[in-house]
């Protein structure tokens, strides 16, 4: 079966949207997936071959479905937008301490009781 050129820019586009929207540098999701910032730029333009396993780790770290990599974006189905609070939070997590995130962990789960 012959390779599609297409489907790394399809899968490539797929990981970069996400990045984006949840406020990952690439040099942040890089890391996170222990490749380099140059290689994960290659995948997100489709001009280099990821192998599967880095495709599922950074869709696993980015919380997107593997599969839907691979779905051009005009046949996926429209995603709520993310909130503008969700980079500003995100920004102000990465200045506390361990502790005050796990105050604030506490104080976040009494707006979001377990359901039964």
């Amino acid at each position: 079966m012959a390779k599609n050129p297409n489907s790394y820019i399809t899968a490539g586009s797929a990981l970069k949207r996400p990045r984006k929207q949840k406020g990952f540098t690439l040099e942040e999701l890089a890391e996170r997936a222990e490749i380099s910032t140059s290689f994960l730029s290659h995948i997100e333009r489709g001009t280099r071959q990821a192998p599967l396993s880095t495709l599922e780790n950074l869709a696993r770290i980015l919380g997107v479905n593997f599969y839907d990599l691979f779905i051009p974006s005009s046949a996926v189905t429209t995603q709520e937008k993310p909130s503008t609070y969700d980079a500003k939070i995100k920004e102000m997590l990465k200045h506390l301490s361990e502790k005050e995130k796990k105050s604030l962990h506490g104080l976040l789960k009494q707006f979001h009781p377990k359901k039964p």
